[in-house]
């Protein structure tokens, strides 16, 4: 019987909460709109977190130093440095590879050898102009500042110069750019999600208000806070939980629409396997933060109303 009971009550809560969020269809609307869009704005930033390892992982894992050398060190002279450079450390140096100076031209007629330009210019110049080099490739992307301070400390009478600093710099400009994107989009989300609480907040207090007399007759038939409290519990939490998931509607249409843009920063990049465990994770958070905050707007407004 006793358990009979509070089944129904459990039941009359949930109705009560759903009715609440119901009612008023225009603040409802108003509340839900504004949560979702801090919602968003919180999932983007989140998801561009995840972008920002991602794509600073995948650059790093087609980058290399290129080693080019004077035109006048002999063939010997290079491979010698080869086996020197990879004997320096199993763990430091992945491979190391010789391009002749031969091979840099083929390669660099397959790239560029449709341009009539370039093919006139090498028409002009009669010879190979291109050097021979060396591609090291290491493990960990750290490891390229210690390595090109290491050529030019050993080889530099024998190197014309490595590609390095371009190379860094490829990969710091993309960094600071998704950072700065991260950390805009964590502040909007942030002063959103402030706006979705107070409006939250705001359109509890107004539900309480509403139905203060029946909280007044609860309270004389001698009902439990608890028993006060849970129909707005449940009614912030419904906000929150609607408000999340038009978040993340528009935040994973959102994502396929950049499909193209992410394509241009990695090749042949797939936003459905680049992005797919992380966009699951990024649901799974919006939804629980869009919860919480219903959850935590409907507790400080029903907390308050029942200290008076």
């Amino acid at each position: 019987m006793k358990q009979t009971m509070k089944t129904i009550k459990l039941a009359r809560v949930f109705r009560e909460g759903a009715q609440n969020f119901y009612r008023d269809k225009w603040l409802t609307l108003a509340t839900v709109v504004i949560m979702s869009l801090a919602l968003y704005l919180v999932g983007i930033a989140i998801f561009l977190g995840f972008g920002v390892l991602h794509i600073i992982d995948s650059v790093e894992s087609r980058i290399n130093i290129s080693m080019y050398f004077d035109f006048t060190v002999p063939e010997e002279k290079i491979l010698e440095i080869k086996k020197q450079i990879e004997g320096r450390s199993v763990e430091e140096i992945q491979s190391v590879t010789y391009i002749s100076r031969d091979q840099a031209m083929q390669d660099f007629l397959v790239r560029e050898g449709d341009s009539k330009e370039i093919k006139e210019a090498l028409d002009m110049i009669g010879e190979n102009p291109l050097p021979a080099s060396l591609v090291i490739v290491a493990h960990d992307a750290a490891a390229y500042e210690s390595i090109n301070a290491y050529a030019f400390q050993e080889y530099e009478d024998y190197i014309l110069d490595t590609s390095f600093a371009k190379n860094k710099a490829v990969i710091d400009e993309v960094h600071n750019l998704l950072i700065l994107m991260r950390n805009t989009g964590l502040v909007l989300g942030g002063i959103f999600a402030v706006i979705a609480v107070l409006v939250t907040l705001n359109t509890i207090r107004m539900s309480l208000y509403a139905h203060r007399q029946e909280f007044e007759i609860m309270r004389l038939v001698g009902a439990s806070n608890l028993y006060i409290k849970m129909p707005p519990l449940v009614e912030g939490v419904l906000y929150g939980f609607a408000s999340a998931v038009i978040g993340v509607i528009f935040l994973v249409i959102t994502v396929f629409a950049f499909d193209p843009f992410v394509k241009k920063i990695m090749a042949n990049a797939d936003v459905s396997s680049f992005y797919g465990k992380d966009i699951l994770q990024v649901i799974a958070i919006v939804l629980i933060v869009g919860v919480s905050l219903g959850l935590a707007s409907s507790y400080i407004a029903i907390h308050r109303y029942l200290e008076r």
